[in-house]
């Protein structure tokens, strides 16, 4: 049986703003939560919705929404729930503690009609980030993303928070069932990619750094030219970048005649080829590029098979490593 009467929409909207009732359902959705911590929330600290319909049911207002917005982002940005509910201005003075065995965080494990992203490995700030994602908030999904790689740097936070929760994205898409429970998704990967992507872009060597930038011939970056997925490839980017290491990036799908031209132009300690899956992997192209002097060839990426790769080509299978090698070649 439907939770809301018959004829009202779960997500629709009455022409007066906080008049507007939005189902349980709808605004776990919103949020990236489950239905269940939805009323844990409400249970505990008294950020629930201040409405009921005519049957009874919880009923959001507008007003409603916009607090747990921001109780969400406080949480993501690392505050305390308990915390960011009462700066939400709704919580009671006095919070109860929490049941034994119970969950409200934002790894919640309860099934309820939340849209949930499968990141625990990541830990709290991993899940903080996916839920930013799963509600379309980019001003805190790369502002998070922003501060991790100023704090910890590019490796560790690509390690321990960016990779993962991508990871966990895939994932979801993995577990539909259907075209259309697939594409559900798509929305929240691009900008989760997208942010991931201009968090990247911005890193810069410590300032306190007093090493000069070294004049090397630094390393070239590229996918292969039916490749379009280029994250990691930008994280290595700048994990080089922030070691003040030489390194020029030229992203997706380069033509092969393209990379030949560049590579002979600028003559770089070092070529790195991206392939993401066996289909983009190019060994012609490595071929092409292990003859040409003083130039170490690495191929990077899971799409490279044994068979897939020339004799003596390195394979990088991770961020550390790739910065490692190319640290002391470039």
């Amino acid at each position: 049986m439907p939770e809301h009467p018959r004829g009202e929409r779960p997500d629709a909207a009455p022409a007066d703003p906080e008049a507007a009732a939005f189902t349980a359902g709808a605004v776990a959705h919103r949020l990236g939560v489950a239905v269940t911590t939805l009323r844990s929330w409400d249970r505990r600290y008294g950020i629930g919705a201040s409405r009921a319909s005519a049957g009874g049911h919880r009923r959001y207002t507008t007003a409603d929404l916009a607090r747990l917005e921001r109780v969400c982002a406080l949480v993501a940005e690392g505050m305390p729930l308990a915390d960011a509910a009462r700066l939400a201005g709704s919580a009671p003075d006095a919070v109860p503690c929490p049941a034994p065995g119970t969950d409200d965080g934002p790894e919640s494990r309860r099934r309820g009609g939340g849209a949930t992203l499968p990141v625990r490995a990541a830990g709290r700030a991993g899940q903080g980030l996916a839920r930013a994602a799963m509600r379309l908030d980019a001003d805190t999904v790369k502002a998070l993303l922003e501060r991790t790689f100023a704090a910890k740097g590019v490796v560790d936070g690509w390690e321990d928070l960016a990779r993962p929760v991508l990871f966990g994205m895939g994932r979801k898409w993995e577990r539909g069932t259907s075209a259309a429970a697939t594409d559900k998704y798509v929305e929240v990967e691009h900008l989760l990619s997208q942010c991931v992507s201009a968090a990247l872009h911005r890193v810069r060597p410590p300032d306190a750094d007093p090493r000069p930038t070294p004049h090397g011939r630094g390393a070239l970056l590229a996918c292969t030219e039916s490749e379009l997925h280029t994250l990691p490839l930008e994280a290595l980017s700048a994990a080089l970048t922030e070691r003040r290491l030489p390194v020029r990036m030229f992203g997706a799908a380069l033509p092969d005649a393209a990379l030949l031209r560049a590579v002979h132009r600028t003559t770089p300690a070092a070529v790195v080829l991206w392939s993401q899956t066996v289909d983009t992997a190019a060994p012609h192209t490595l071929a092409e590029l292990v003859p040409i002097p003083g130039v170490t060839v690495f191929a990077a990426g899971p799409g490279w098979t044994k068979s897939q790769r020339p004799p003596g080509i390195p394979h990088l299978c991770s961020l550390p490593e790739a910065v490692a090698l190319l640290a002391r070649g470039i």
